[in-house]
This record gives structure tokens, C-alpha cells and sequence, in this order.
């Protein structure tokens, strides 16, 4: 069929074309071209990987910005470095732990990079230095914007796009992946839908198609309650309420609720939590009988170590006269109850569990296993009772052991390398086939050369689960399978802590979202899940990519094909500023972007396309319209407050009121001979206000009152302007049709 040229209602010219033809177009449109092997030093990059250089380049050059999200050990980092091939200043934030890693990474892709901790801008920022490009490590320890460590990068993200590498960007709402964006896109990126965050995201799995062959299966064996002396529960739980330091408060259920935690990881976790809440009543009992109050900080001066217990003299503390009677009173029923606790406490055995990872290693006697657990007590405590089994390694934030004594970081995580020769060495004397470390160990770490994973007890977030299966399951494993067993806590824990339940809420939430449940589910489409449907659909569309030759998408006519089907619909390519997106005309005749309603349109072209239609300029010339009345509502969206359904009171400030106060005080207040010059201000305020900058930016525009002086607000604007990606200040605005792909119902086609 030749492609021909016809007028619709309202003069919309199309070209008419076969529908393997759009269908490429499409796809190209939305992909790009197809991106060629890449090599960096000594890396040779996965297909997998290079598809994700040519979408992070593209993301970075549209929006200044990018997180990469793809699962655990999918390889990240020499994305991320390929990326910065590109750049002459490059900067890395990243935990302290991981510093190695990266000078390793650095090393073998011959990329030259300045790697700060992510510590160290809480403690005081980075120096100041010309950066081009930003990339941060594990970057959901930025989620929470309240802290110094927030500020200090989104200041550094003021004029250098950032980079965001992380598997589990989501770990308790949505809030923790629009605080991520909003380093580079302002505080909009908490007003954008979900189909706007998955734009922003390029987030694979394993298990989805992709064609990533060197992951192993991940299997889950059933939960197994393991748990002594149930009868504690009742003597926690009945435990009086405690007293709060003068200027702070205390939920007696957190407190609770933590030794619940930790009587269900081991009693060796419960014995040290009950040290340490006595130590601290003790203090503040002693400061009482002197007649003070002490605030959290006066607290500080007595120390804690072991079983030691340093007091600071009553009379050095602070005055604050209260009445102590009643609060004394109060506190020593509270010190008493604990007291008597961890009496209980230190008979508490464990057997019950050192038997069932007995069990497991029985069951695994060939194969390295990693053991995780929340708490440092734990984890020694059970190394202590298995070290003597042999071949039983304890790694935490205090050290590294083995049998013979202490060894170095580095020396126990190199038999977990496929990469280190030790790996290769199972029957040493001081090979390793049994792990034991906290969650220190569940990121930015290769540990493939195990392939069993135990969890002595459950973490806050299906995140931290995900993060620490995610060590094995990875790239480079030497493994088909990996085995994952679970440590459950008792049903009556359960009631209290709700870990099961508050575990799977967060997995919802992030599959909801990302369309990754921590395990794996036969309904794999249930919920919106904008970031999961989105690279679904990229995968469908990549195998439109050579379905016939390509017509030129620059062309200002849209490419349009007919099929035939049992209701109207639609699935099309438009630009909107520059920027293609996916539209479909769902089933109530309405255009849309939400990711459900593309995928699914996009699926039904799949199945069509070879049974053609009529042409029905009628009903292009609909879709069109439709598909102006989608942008007219985008345009209305963007103009006002969206808030994504939420209540006022929750909706971050929005620096375009401020702006557009101080562009009419701008003007209202100059006069007449410099009335020009104030309305280019005022219209550069305005242009401030209407796409997104970073967040440090908008704190500086925050800080323009509608009396600033000319010479203040042009230095502000001048840093806006500079902030923008060169996209955004190149990018093609307004909105039209690349292609579309209309379906006729069959009854109006065989007319």
C-alpha cells in the first residue's frame, strides 16, 4: 500500500501509510535508534546495559536529571560510568563503604571521577569545585528531605545534571522517588503523576524478558517460625510506661514495639536493647533523686559501654527544679520491670534457631550461604554459637572474623567475588561457606559466589529485603538458582508488630509503582504500576523497531494506519515541547497517557496488525481532537496546583504563586521611564515560573520578596536560565502528531 496523503475535517492532513510502517515509526520516535555495542577499558557493557546508556543520555539532556532503578545487580555502575565518558568533571556520591568499589569500577573502565561520602555532606557539604556531572550512589538514602545531607546535594545540583542510581527507590510512598526528582526538577516533581515519574525512571528486572541471561532464578522456601520462650512476650508487653527527657517524649509503643523486634531476632539482641534502655532510665532516675531535670543532651554525659555504666554528677546538670517525687516513682517501676526482663533475657537460648541454619547448611553442604540479620547482637551471638561447626565467617560495622581471628573487610567479601581467585577455594582452612553480617552488607557489595540467603529476622521495608537478595542475585553468578529462606516472627509478635503486614504495604506501594513485587506473583498486572508498564512497553515497542521501513518523523504530517477492530481506539506518537509521549484512547473515548491504558492498546495493535480498514477520516480527525483536549487538560494541570489526589494541607509550596507576586510587584512598582525594562523582568519571572528547576534553585528564587531590587532578581534569573538542561532551552514547543494508529470497528470498516 503507497503511502497517500488525505484532508480530515478541520483541514488535519495525514499520510496514510501500512501499519508495520507507524508501527516503526512509533517506535522509533519513542526509542531512538538503535544504540551499538560499547566498550569502556576493560568492560564490555550487556545489550541490557548499552539500552540504558542511550535512555539515561536522553533523560539527562530532557530533564537535567535521571534515576536509573534498574534491579539489583543488573550493573548500574558501569552504566553509570559510561554515561560519564561523556563528561570532563565528574563527581560521585556514594556511601563510605563502597568507596572501594567505585575506585575499583574507576580503575578497570580507565574513567577518571572525584568520589565524596554521602556522610560527609551531612557532616559539612563538598568543596566547592566545577562539576558536569553528578553521580550518586544508593540514592534512596536522599529520600528524606529534611536533612542536611538532602540540602547539601541539591545544592550541588543546582547547575550539574545528576545521575540517580538505585534498585529500590520506593521504600515507604511515592514521596521517596518525587523527592529524588526534585533535586533536579523542583518541588513539581511532588505534583507529577506516576506516568510523569516513569519518564523520568529506566527500571529493569530480570525476570521480565529482557534478555538477560546470567541471573539466577531466585526461589523462596516457606517462612519457618523459630522462636524460644514465648512466655517473654507477655512481660514486654506489660512493661510500665517509661519517662521522656525534659525537652523530648518517649511513645511508650515504639519502645515496645523495638524489644518486641528484637526479643523475635535472638536474645542476645533483647539482653543488649534492655541494657541499653536501663543505662539511659538509670541516668535519668540519678538526675531526678537530685532534684534535675535533664534534657536529651544533658543525658548524653552519662556513657554507656558494655555492662559499664559511667554517671555524671546530678549537681553538674542543668537547674531545672521540678518536683522528682512522682516522676522518680514512675521511673523506677519502669527500671524495675526492665530489670527483671533481662534477668529473663540472658537465659534466653536460641537453639531453635542455630538448628535451623544447621538445617539449611545440611541442605546446602556444596554452596555459600549468606546470613543477614538487623542486629549486630544477633549476628555475633550466633557466629559464637557456630563458629566451631567451621568455615563460619562474622562481618559488621566493628570487624571482620573468622576461626583464627580477625581478618579485613576486603579478604572475607573476596570469596564472595566470582572475580578473586580466594572465590575459587572452598575447601581451605579458611574458606568461607557460611556469612553471618548485618544489613551493613546489603548494598553496593558482590557476594554471587553464594547462593543461598537466609534472613534471621525481617528489616522496616520490602526494600531492604529486595536488597539483600539482590547481593546474590546479580550479575556475573555463577548460579542457576538462588534459595531464599525467612526467619517469621511468632503469630502473637506478629499482632503486635505488624512487620508482615506493614512489609507488604510498602511492596505494594512500590510495585504499584515500579511493577516489581519482592516476590514473584502469577498476576503480574494488578495495580497501575506506571514504571513497570512503561518498560514493558519499550520492550514491545523495540520489537516494532524493523517492522517495515521507516517514514520520516520530523515531518510536521502525521503518519497515520487503519485497523480493524470491535470497538474505536487508538495508540499514537506525539510531541509535546519537544518531548515524545504515548497517547490511547481508552475505552470511555478518552486520551490518555496512563501507562495501563497504552500497554493495553499497544498489545491490541500487536494482535491487529495485519487485519487493515478502511480509512475513516471521521475518525482521525476525533482521535485528534481528543488527543488537543489531552493536551488542554495537561496545559490547565500544569498551570495550577495538581496534587495527585492528595489534601491541600500535604501539597508542597508552590514557587510559582511567589513568582508571579513578584513579577506584578516587579512592575506595579517601577516607574514609567523604566516600565520596559520591569516588564522584561516580569516576563522572565514569569518564564521562571513555568517549567521546573532544580530544588536549590527554587530556594533561591524563594528568597526574592516583591521588593527586591532589579539588580537581585536578574542575578536569580541568570542562574534559572543557566540551570536549564540545553534541551529545554532548544526543545520544540507546542503539540503535534508524529503518528497514530486508529482503530475502526469492523461494522464501519465493511461499510
Amino acid at each position: 500500500m503507497l503511502a497517500r496523503t488525505i484532508e480530515t475535517t478541520r483541514a488535519h492532513a495525514a499520510v496514510t501509510v501500512p501499519a508495520a510502517a507507524v508501527m516503526a515509526t512509533i517506535a522509533r520516535a519513542m526509542l531512538g535508534d538503535k544504540a551499538n555495542g560499547r566498550r569502556i577499558g576493560d568492560v564490555t557493557l550487556h545489550p541490557h546495559q548499552i539500552s540504558a546508556l542511550g535512555r539515561v543520555h536522553e533523560t539527562l539532556d530532557r530533564y537535567h536529571g535521571a534515576l536509573l532503578c534498574d534491579e539489583v545487580g543488573l550493573g548500574k555502575t558501569y552504566v553509570a560510568l559510561a554515561v560519564s565518558a561523556n563528561y570532563e568533571a565528574v563527581t560521585i556520591v556514594a556511601p563510605a563503604s563502597l568507596r572501594e568499589m567505585w575506585r575499583t569500577a574507576l580503575q578497570v573502565t580507565g574513567i577518571t571521577a572525584e568520589i565524596i561520602s554521602m556522610e560527609s555532606l551531612g557532616r559539612g557539604g563538598a568543596a566547592e569545585r566545577r562539576r558536569t556531572l553528578l553521580i550518586v550512589d544508593e540514592a534512596h538514602h536522599f529520600r528524606n528531605a529534611c536533612t542536611r545531607r538532602y540540602a547539601a546535594l541539591a545544592r550541588l545540583c543546582t547547575l550539574t545534571p545528576v545521575l540517580l542510581l538505585t534498585a529500590t527507590p520506593l521504600h515507604n510512598s511515592r514521596d521517596d522517588i518525587a523527592a529524588l526528582a526534585a533535586l533536579f526538577l523542583g518541588s513539581g516533581a511532588y505534583r507529577m503523576t506516576d506516568a510523569d515519574l516513569a519518564r523520568l525512571t529506566i527500571r529493569r528486572i530480570a525476570e521480565n524478558g529482557s534478555g538477560i541471561q546470567t541471573i539466577p532464578v531466585l526461589e523462596h522456601s516457606p517462612p519457618r517460625v523459630v522462636i524460644a520462650q514465648a512466655a517473654i512476650l507477655d512481660s514486654i508487653l506489660s512493661i510500665p510506661p517509661p519517662v521522656p527527657p525534659r525537652d523530648g517524649s518517649v511513645a511508650t509503643q515504639l519502645v515496645i514495639h523495638g524489644l518486641v523486634r528484637q526479643w523475635v531476632s535472638s536474645g542476645a539482641a533483647l539482653t543488649a536493647a534492655l541494657k541499653r534502655r536501663i543505662a539511659r532510665s538509670q541516668s535519668l532516675l540519678e538526675s531526678l533523686v537530685a532534684g534535675r531535670y535533664p534534657t536529651a543532651d544533658e543525658l548524653a554525659a552519662w556513657v554507656y559501654m558494655g555492662d559499664a555504666v559511667q554517671l555524671a554528677f546530678g549537681d553538674l546538670l542543668v537547674p531545672n527544679n521540678v518536683p522528682p517525687s512522682s516522676l522518680a516513682s514512675s521511673l523506677r517501676e519502669h527500671v524495675d520491670a526492665l530489670t527483671k526482663l533481662l534477668v529473663r533475657a540472658r537465659n534466653i537460648d536460641d537453639a531453635a534457631l542455630i538448628a535451623y541454619i544447621r538445617e539449611i547448611r545440611d541442605a546446602h553442604p556444596d554452596e555459600r550461604i549468606v546470613a543477614f540479620s538487623c542486629y549486630a547482637e544477633t549476628a555475633e551471638s550466633l557466629y559464637r554459637a557456630l563458629r566451631r561447626d567451621g568455615h563460619v565467617a562474622l562481618l559488621t560495622a566493628r570487624g571482620a572474623l573468622i576461626a583464627t581471628g580477625p581478618v579485613s573487610r576486603a579478604e572475607v567479601l573476596a570469596q564472595f567475588d566470582p572475580e578473586s581467585p580466594a572465590s575459587r577455594n572452598m575447601q581451605g582452612h579458611n574458606s568461607i561457606r557460611l556469612l553471618i553480617a548485618t544489613d551493613l552488607l546489603s548494598e553496593g557489595v558482590n557476594l554471587q559466589c553464594a547462593s543461598v540467603v537466609i534472613h534471621l529476622d525481617l528489616p522496616w521495608t520490602a526494600a531492604r529485603i529486595e536488597q539483600r537478595v539482590g547481593r546474590l542475585v546479580r550479575l556475573g553468578s555463577p548460579h542457576s538458582r538462588v534459595v531464599s529462606y525467612t526467619v517469621s516472627p511468632p503469630q502473637r509478635a506478629e499482632q503486635c508488630l505488624h512487620e508482615l503486614e506493614i512489609i507488604a504495604q510498602k511492596a505494594g506501594i512500590s510495585e504499584q509503582l515500579l511493577g516489581t513485587p519482592v516476590r514473584p506473583r502469577e498476576d503480574s498486572r494488578t495495580g497501575s504500576r506506571a514504571i513497570g508498564e512503561n518498560e514493558a512497553m519499550r520492550r514491545l515497542l523495540d520489537s516494532w523497531r524493523d517492522t517495515a521501513t521507516q517514514f520520516d518523523a520530523s515531518s510536521s504530517t502525521p503518519h497515520v494506519a487503519y485497523l480493524a477492530g470491535s470497538r474505536s481506539g487508538a495508540l499514537g506518537a506525539w510531541l509535546v515541547d519537544g518531548s515524545p509521549i504515548l497517547l490511547s484512547l481508552d475505552r470511555a473515548g478518552v486520551m490518555t497517557d496512563d501507562s495501563s491504558s497504552v500497554l493495553s492498546a499497544a498489545e491490541r495493535v500487536t494482535q491487529a496488525r495485519s487485519v487493515a480498514a478502511t480509512e475513516s477520516p471521521r475518525e482521525l480527525s476525533s482521535i485528534l481532537e481528543s488527543a488537543r483536549a489531552w493536551n488542554d487538560r495537561r496545559r490547565a494541570w500544569t498551570a495550577v496546583v495538581g496534587n495527585n489526589g492528595r489534601q491541600p494541607d500535604k501539597v508542597r509550596h508552590d514557587i510559582r504563586h511567589s513568582l508571579a507576586r513578584v513579577a506584578d510587584a516587579t512592575v506595579n512598582n517601577s516607574t514609567f521611564a523604566r516600565r520596559f525594562q520591569s516588564a522584561s523582568v516580569a516576563g522572565r519571572l514569569r518564564d521562571a515560573a513555568s517549567s521546573p528547576v532544580p530544588l536549590a534553585v527554587e530556594w533561591s528564587l524563594e528568597s526574592l520578596s516583591e521588593c527586591a531590587d532589579e539588580a537581585s532578581v536578574n542575578s536569580i534569573l541568570d542562574l534559572v536560565e543557566t540551570s536549564r538542561p540545553i534541551a529545554d532551552r532548544v526543545r520544540e514547543v507546542g503539540f503535534r502528531c508524529i503518528a497514530v494508529i486508529v482503530f475502526v470497528p469492523e461494522t464501519e470498516s465493511t461499510a
